[in-house]
Formats: C-alpha cells, structure tokens, sequence
C-alpha cells in the first residue's frame, strides 16, 4: 500500500495533490494515485473506517474539481464536510 504524502498539519495537506500530479507524471498508475491521497492515508492513520472513500456510514467529505483532479489546471469547485456544503468557489 502506497501513500504519497502521508504528513501531519493541514499547512502541508495542500501539497498531497501536487504530489500526486507529478507521481501520475512520472508513471505512477492514476487510480494507484488516487488512492495514495485518498484511502491509503486514512487506513494508514486508522481513520479508514471513517474517511477515504465514498461509502455508505462515511463522513463524507468531498472535493468536487472543475476538472479530473489529476490535472494541474483543476480547479476546487465545492467541498462537502460530514455532507455539509461548505464551500461554493
């Protein structure tokens, strides 16, 4: 299980898509990507039962791009935390 960026404060959070962006540009597998900056962290901090992965009993906490996240131009359009709106760019 691989984690790209597995750090602690939100100050350094910011840059885990960056890393994953130029992980995927280096020949990194997009969906292993994903899943660095996403589930793998939470397992890997013992909050995969909660965060990580869109599922059913979650906290869904979601950032919705204008584009694929993947892709340096995307942009933040809105973020859900515990399925609460708290962000509309």
């Amino acid at each position: 299980m691989g984690s790209i960026g597995l750090i602690h404060g939100l100050e350094r959070q910011k840059y885990l898509r960056i890393s994953a962006i130029v992980a995927v540009m280096n020949g990194m597998d997009r969906k292993e990507a994903l899943k660095a900056i996403t589930i793998n962290p939470a397992e890997a901090i013992g909050i995969g039962d909660r965060v990580g992965s869109l599922d059913p009993g979650k906290d869904a906490d979601i950032i919705v791009f204008s584009d694929d996240p993947l892709k340096v131009k995307s942009k933040v359009q809105i973020v859900f935390v515990n399925g609460e709106k708290v962000l509309r760019s």
